[in-house]
């Protein structure tokens, strides 16, 4: 198999894609993937004679596959703009919406009108590396218990939700900005469906909907919406949403909220104990979607990727992309905050 024809088939097993060539024909794309890469990297001299055209099909899988993951998944509530390397990012931000708001609802049958612009002004979402790395074991390859194709998706899938991670610190780091209005943020120490249902109505005022964007620890704990709540007294424990309940037995959790889609956050473990996770679960966060979106994300320039050789001949490949993230104004948006969840959120900054 020649390198295209591997880079190709790297594309489509990506992407969940069949070759047009392959249309008609029973044929495993991830297999016949998994058998070019061991082409190239049978032993360790082959790995060491191909490894940068091997590390060339990872960066060219990567950035065309995790773009387009990112925009499938956050394009509804954020604006995304790739770049090459050492670009800008420029976002324009509107202004003159919130005085058109304030405007409209003061005037009166003969007030005084007030003239005023929608203008803009652009900022820039500066970038930085963020990265990770996998080990490659060459005696567990060779025994086939390991393999470089199982290493190239950690890695894609890493990246990609390097960038959800990204979009949370920027949400979690806005959560005491001293002009958020009381009515955007909700604290309590249960999942309380009416107080959600509240902070979505205010911010669908600012968009042509909303979504919320929250982990699966904080969405497992919202349960089921209840259509009819449940009575002080009688015996029947309220009426649910057939919807809720199947999707619940489907996927573990709810998928929509009174018509606000509910957009999963990746969850995971830093610590070998599985004690203490990269997003905070406690938080959900409730975004507008359509008109000027809140959050701004940044893709720059291609993937890059290295190795290093250990001295038990075992290969760390390293691969790092430059993205970055901002949140625009604090008074579109909302924040909810569950207490109930356990807080295994570990913060690297507060051991500064």
């Amino acid at each position: 198999m020649t390198i295209n024809e591997l880079k190709k088939i790297a594309l489509h097993a990506a992407k969940g894609t069949v070759p047009a060539e392959f249309a008609n024909q029973e044929v495993d794309v991830n297999a016949a993937f998994v058998d070019g890469l061991k082409e190239l990297a049978g032993s360790v001299n082959q790995f060491m004679k191909n490894r940068y055209d091997i590390y060339e099909i990872l960066i060219e899988t990567v950035d065309q596959v995790m773009p387009k993951k990112v925009i499938d998944t956050l394009g509804m509530f954020a604006d995304i703009q790739q770049v090459g390397q050492n670009q800008k990012a420029i976002f324009k931000k509107k202004v003159g919406k919130a005085r058109a708001r304030q405007f409209l609802t003061q005037v009166g049958l003969s007030g005084v009108y007030e003239t005023f612009r929608l203008d803009s002004t652009t900022f820039e979402v500066a970038a930085h590396a963020v990265g990770g790395g996998a080990t490659v074991d060459f005696e567990r390859v060779l025994d086939g218990a390991e393999s470089l194709a199982e290493v190239m998706e950690v890695i894609t899938e890493g990246l990609t939700d390097a960038v959800f991670v990204e979009v949370h610190k920027a949400l979690r780091a806005a959560i005491n900005a001293q002009d958020r209005p009381a009515a955007n943020k909700v604290t309590v120490s249960s999942f309380e469906a009416d107080k959600m249902a509240k902070l979505v109505s205010v911010v669908r005022a600012y968009g042509q909907g909303a979504v919320i964007f929250a982990c699966p620890e904080f969405i497992a704990d919202m349960g089921p919406d209840a259509i009819v709540p449940v009575p002080t007294s009688g015996n029947y424990g309220g009426v649910y949403s057939p919807a809720d309940i199947e999707a619940i037995h489907n996927n573990g959790y709810i998928n929509i909220f009174r018509g606000t889609p509910i957009v999963q956050i990746p969850q995971s473990f830093i610590d070998e104990n599985n004690a203490k996770t990269w997003i905070d679960p406690q938080y959900a966060y409730v975004l507008p979607t359509g008109n000027d979106k809140v959050v701004k994300i940044v893709l720059e320039g291609a993937t890059q990727v290295k190795d290093h050789e250990n001295k038990d001949n075992s290969m760390e490949v390293f691969a790092w992309k430059k993205m970055g993230c901002a949140i625009l104004t604090n008074y579109n948006w909302g924040i909810y905050r569950n207490t109930h969840v356990a807080d295994t959120y570990y913060n690297p900054y507060e051991n500064l």
